[in-house]
């Protein structure tokens, strides 16, 4: 009876043993999700439509200093984009078309073709407090990506945030990928002009420009799954048009991107450095993009 109890007990030590060993160590680790693809089409996405707004600011003053080749601000009607503005009155309903051409290269290294149209509910001008913008898209493509917006608007919204000029902007994004696939977002974002602006109602100066956003979207990705994602105002997305060749980049800030049921992926931008890089973390992993 001794014995047996002896090879009961080592038996059940051996059971236990096992069973720790394999709820810890024996059973396989599940495979790291490292699927930046829906991420980076969101990142993509973002900077366009940040884009449209941009241009459309730029072009109000006739200086496409950031998206065509030639820039001087006396200068409307040159090569890469052209400029055309329709008035319905003196200083109401303007119309502007900014007209990128076949081919049109701009200083930001896009290559841009089609056109953007913005109707101006009032004077045509970004900085005129409650001036709502509509903006629509014909044939426009940037870098081989297809670019159509529906029901977009830019409301100037006055000097709201922290004392800088600020916009609001919804739009319906439909971008159809170069290398194939489809993306369609919705985006309700806040944009603010947080460096730039000069007194009397001058054109912003885009040479020290930096402009924020926050806000949120939802919508498909390219491979068919649903996301939202989030950009919290404490850590809102920063542009800054005084990086040269990067200045179609964001270079600060978080946004948090997620894709149907699967882990958040947390897109930081870094802290201002002028760089075309950013970091995806998911699940405590840290994936490096390159942005287009």
């Amino acid at each position: 009876m001794v014995v047996k109890r002896v090879v009961n007990s080592i038996f059940s030590f051996s059971v236990v043993s096992c069973l720790l060993f394999i709820g810890n160590s024996c059973q396989k680790s599940s495979p790291v999700d490292s699927n930046t693809t829906a991420a980076a089409d969101h990142i993509m996405v973002e900077t366009h439509a940040d884009d449209i707004v941009n241009i459309g600011a730029e072009a109000s003053y006739s200086v496409m200093a950031t998206y065509r080749l030639s820039h001087p601000a006396s200068v409307m009607y040159v090569t890469c984009a052209t400029i055309t503005i329709n008035y319905v009155s003196p200083t109401n309903n303007a119309t502007m078309t900014v007209n990128f051409g076949t081919s049109c290269v701009g200083q930001d290294g896009r290559t841009r073709s089609g056109s953007i149209q913005y109707i101006y509910s009032g004077a045509l001008s970004y900085l005129d407090s409650s001036n709502v913008i509509s903006v629509s898209t014909n044939n426009y493509v940037v870098d081989g990506n297809a670019i159509s917006i529906s029901n977009e608007t830019i409301k100037n919204m006055g000097h709201v945030t922290n004392g800088n000029l600020t916009y609001g902007i919804t739009a319906n994004l439909n971008v159809t990928k170069s290398g194939g696939g489809n993306i369609q977002c919705t985006i309700n974002n806040t944009k603010v002009l947080i460096a730039g602006e000069q007194p009397n109602n001058l054109p912003i100066l885009w040479t020290q420009a930096q402009m924020a956003v926050f806000g949120t979207a939802n919508g498909t990705s390219a491979d068919g799954e649903s996301f939202t994602a989030t950009i919290p105002q404490a850590t809102w997305l920063v542009r800054n048009f005084n990086c040269t060749s990067y200045r179609k980049c964001f270079v600060a800030g978080i946004e948090d991107f997620n894709p149907g049921s699967k882990p958040t992926r947390y897109i930081n931008f870094g802290t201002g450095t002028c760089d075309n890089q950013a970091q995806i973390v998911i699940n405590g992993y840290l994936f490096t993009e390159t942005l287009p």
